[in-house]
């Protein structure tokens, strides 16, 4: 089930708040960027490849995921391998912000970027 309308606006506006944290300056260098697929956002990190600076490589960052039945989101990072697991205490949130506060502090220093 996708995200509600109205909880997927709100979370556009957060997650380009936070892509947009990024000075405008140094965006050919390194940005963020989001894409929403059903019921999760994805959280990428852009930057060109040291050996082909042309070419543009991205690294994923962080996942969260929408629970419809309880209206909450999930926080996840990747593996080097690409597998995601759950970030521990950061399920069964109901505001999405929380998660990518958590995501910029990155006490555990999990999330790459």
């Amino acid at each position: 089930m996708a995200i509600p309308d109205v909880e997927r606006q709100r979370v556009e506006r957060a997650v380009r708040r936070f892509c947009d944290r990024v000075p405008v300056e140094i965006r050919s260098q390194v940005a963020y960027e989001s894409r929403f697929r059903g019921n999760a956002v994805l959280l990428l990190e852009r930057r060109p490849y040291f050996e082909d600076p042309t070419t543009i490589i991205e690294h994923p960052v962080a996942r969260f995921v929408y629970g419809p039945t309880t209206g909450t989101w999930s926080l996840r990072w990747p593996d080097r391998n690409g597998r995601w697991h759950a970030y521990e205490g950061f399920q069964d949130v109901a505001d999405f912000s929380e998660l990518l506060r958590e995501v910029e502090r990155d006490p555990t220093g999990i999330f790459p970027g």
